[in-house]
């Protein structure tokens, strides 16, 4: 792996629909797993936005990109959405939570205000946990010469940690941001970081640590890894 690669920003499903209560989605999980949304929705707006905004800065100082991903349907029932997300959506309005993954029109899936994507970010609709679910994600990274990508988003056990193992299995460089990452649960959030060393390289940072010498530290990693 060459030592002077650049990185991506990858912000991962940070969707109103899994932070606004008014969602279809939001009520239901709730119902399901009281406290959940409370927790993850109190850990973002603390942590994880923050953290997407002060590395975004950084990168962006560099002329490095920030690639949002964003899971939602396309097809009006749910056939696309892998098995499990699917059968989610069906119970759901089965109990009267319509639209529990909304379409990809619809405005509930649009990235959180608090870190809107700029006009030259860009944005990547999925239905699967992982971003490479779709070839356009491995398709725009190579087209834009990243050789790692800096991990964010929503959740750190489900399609954060899958779209890292799969970037890692595709011979990407694979930085976590531990405060830039949330689960439905701190246990959950911390045992899937600590999981993913052997498949992803152990590369777990703050953003304040990343963001203060982003070039160095992922040349540092690069280099690391050749050894």
């Amino acid at each position: 792996m060459p030592r002077n690669i650049t990185a991506a920003l990858v912000v991962v499903d940070v969707q109103r629909y899994y932070l606004e209560p008014g969602s279809a989605f939001y009520g239901y999980s709730e119902l399901c797993w009281p406290g959940c949304m409370t927790y993850i929705g109190d850990r973002v707006r603390k942590s994880v936005f923050p953290a997407v905004k002060r590395l975004k800065s950084a990168f962006s100082t560099i002329g490095w990109p920030t690639v949002y991903l964003r899971l939602c349907a396309t097809n009006p029932d749910r056939s696309d959405l892998h098995r499990f997300f699917k059968t989610f959506w069906s119970t759901a309005s089965a109990a009267g939570f319509k639209d529990c993954y909304p379409l990809a029109s619809d405005p509930w899936s649009d990235v959180a205000s608090e870190i809107a994507p700029g006009k030259n970010d860009i944005i990547i609709n999925k239905s699967s946990y992982s971003g490479f679910s779709t070839p356009l994600l491995e398709q725009t990274l190579r087209s834009l010469g990243v050789g790692a990508v800096v991990m964010t988003g929503l959740a750190t056990s489900q399609c954060v940690d899958t779209t890292a193992r799969d970037a890692s299995e595709r011979g990407f460089l694979v930085v976590h941001v531990e405060d830039g990452q949330a689960d439905y649960g701190a246990d959950e959030h911390e045992a899937s970081l600590f999981a993913s060393r052997g498949i992803c390289g152990g590369h777990v940072v703050d953003s304040e640590f990343l963001a203060a010498a982003p070039l160095q530290l992922i040349h540092a990693y690069a280099a690391s890894e050749e050894q």
